[in-house]
């Protein structure tokens, strides 16, 4: 009698095993699912607009077909419409949270419309520096203690902004010092914004900074000053300086866009 009360009933363990099983795959799953308000913001399933199954990790590779430096692994990002259980979003993302999208990434709408957007981390091999746009012709007339009548190439480095920076390299020649005339290499960075620009430069013998207006970057009138590395060697190119400066290009983008006032 004593055996029987203690004996197993197979039948009754296999019922509280199933319902124990059940109870723990329905913890798993909420614990696996992250809920979140109209706003992205983090909120309980009452609350939610959306949901992201739990994030899980897959080779770089595996997830973008290229490596990224430092990055062995993405986290795989689904996010699902709540009221219907359709896909929102998905794609792969750097950190857990999804702020740093890598790879392809697609949102649908909630009537199914695909939206995609490549986040290209590819590392480009024999990255070699490339030469901005067309090159500019510029001649450039300044004046202080002497005068000086330079000539050269400048590059545009940022020619799809509407502000513009020049890099410009050239050679000039200064009037008489007792009947000999004097070269002086320049090499020169040029910032332009609206009407007003900003300009220094060196050669071997002085320094300069320069500023003025700018009619659309086709010439510049500036004053600025120029500092002699040396006074007592020749040529001395010092004080108070004026500058006349007109680009010529076939680039219509070093330009900047003439604007009508109505």
């Amino acid at each position: 009698m004593l055996l029987n009360i203690f004996k197993p009933n197979f039948k009754v363990l296999f019922y509280l095993f199933f319902v124990l099983f059940l109870c723990n795959s329905k913890m798993s799953s909420q614990n696996d699912t992250i809920f979140f308000d109209k706003n992205w913001k983090t909120t309980s399933k009452k609350t939610a607009t959306y949901y992201r199954i739990k994030p899980y990790k897959i080779k770089t590779k595996d997830a973008t077909g290229y490596k990224i430096k430092n990055t062995d692994s993405l986290f795989v990002i689904n996010d699902y419409y709540l009221s219907n259980n359709k896909i929102q979003f998905k794609g792969y993302s750097k950190d857990f949270d999804a702020k740093y999208l890598i790879g392809k990434a697609e949102w649908f709408s909630e009537n199914g419309n695909l939206e995609t957007r490549e986040f290209n981390y590819r590392e480009e091999k024999n990255k070699v520096f490339k030469v901005p746009e067309l090159p500019i012709f510029y001649i450039d007339y300044k004046i202080a203690n002497k005068s000086l009548l330079t000539g050269g190439l400048e590059f545009c480095l940022n020619c799809k902004s509407e502000n513009k920076l020049f890099l410009g390299t050239g050679f000039g020649i200064t009037n008489s010092y007792n009947g000999n005339y004097y070269g002086l290499p320049d090499i020169h960075l040029s910032y332009s914004k609206e009407l007003l620009f900003i300009k220094t430069g060196s050669s071997h013998k002085n320094a300069y900074a320069i500023g003025g207006v700018t009619f659309l970057n086709i010439f510049d009138l500036g004053i600025g000053y120029s500092f002699p590395y040396n006074n007592e060697k020749i040529p001395v190119y010092k004080g108070f300086t004026a500058s006349f400066t007109l680009r010529l290009t076939n680039n219509e983008k070093a330009y900047q866009k003439f604007n009508m006032i109505q």
